[in-house]
């Protein structure tokens, strides 16, 4: 059972530097490896730089999933500095965001990076389901026709709703049906991160944790637990 997590960097990060690389200086000096010896002392693995809620979450649902035998996660960050990044590899602290970007800033600079073209080749390495935490100018960096790509059960929190994408609105109205329920939810920012960390301990509860996973691929079996999860009033 593999299961691909793409999550998004944030400006919270474990290190920073007064001279830290913005998107600029990126461009100026693309290769990643110069900023990595730059600023060599501060580097760290992509998981852990990141410190916002819904980073750590994340990293933590990450963590809790592999607890269970036979379901193999494979966590990437999508990066507006550097592109796709691996979990373990280590990055320079910078300045570069997608959040605040125009959208035709977004798609320059995803051509840029060739960041559909990675992804493409990511999710058609044979995952039994996709986690996208990402805000819209993160998913739009990845482009439409790449989502159409996935042929998994995939869990995504902007666009449509269809056979394969099972989306799930991030809003206020979502935070507080989950909050209510009784489940730990970091605001709307977080929640992208608490989502997968909430599924991940309602499978541990069950008896049979990693059937309960496996299940996931079934999108119809997928949208029932997370209205579940959700507690819809007639639950509560």
């Amino acid at each position: 059972m593999r299961v691909l997590v793409v999550g998004s960097c944030g400006k919270k990060k474990l290190h920073n530097n007064l001279n830290q690389p913005n998107c600029i200086d990126i461009d100026r000096v693309p290769d990643i490896n110069y900023w990595k010896q730059k600023f060599a002392s501060i580097c760290a693995p992509a998981r852990d730089m990141y410190i916002g809620p819904q980073s750590i979450e994340l990293v933590r649902a990450v963590d809790m999933l592999r607890t269970i035998p036979d379901v193999d996660v494979q966590l990437v960050i999508l990066s507006a500095g550097f592109g796709v990044l691996a979990e373990e590899e280590m990055v320079p602290p910078y300045d570069c965001s997608f959040t605040n970007m125009k959208m035709v800033e977004v798609k320059k600079r995803s051509e840029e990076l060739e960041l559909q073209s990675s992804f493409t080749s990511l999710v058609n390495s044979s995952f039994d389901l996709v986690y996208l935490a990402l805000g819209k100018q993160y998913l739009a960096a990845l482009g439409t026709a790449a989502l159409t790509t996935i042929r998994t059960p995939t869990i995504v929190f902007h666009g449509q709703d269809s056979d394969h994408l099972i989306q799930v609105p991030c809003s206020t109205k979502t935070v507080k049906a989950f909050s209510e329920c009784g489940h730990t939810i970091h605001g709307v920012v977080g929640f992208k991160g608490d989502l997968l960390r909430i599924l991940a301990g309602y499978a541990l509860k069950k008896s049979h944790p990693y059937s309960e996973v496996k299940k996931w691929t079934e999108s119809s079996h997928l949208r029932m637990v997370l209205h579940r999860l959700s507690c819809p009033k007639s639950l509560r």
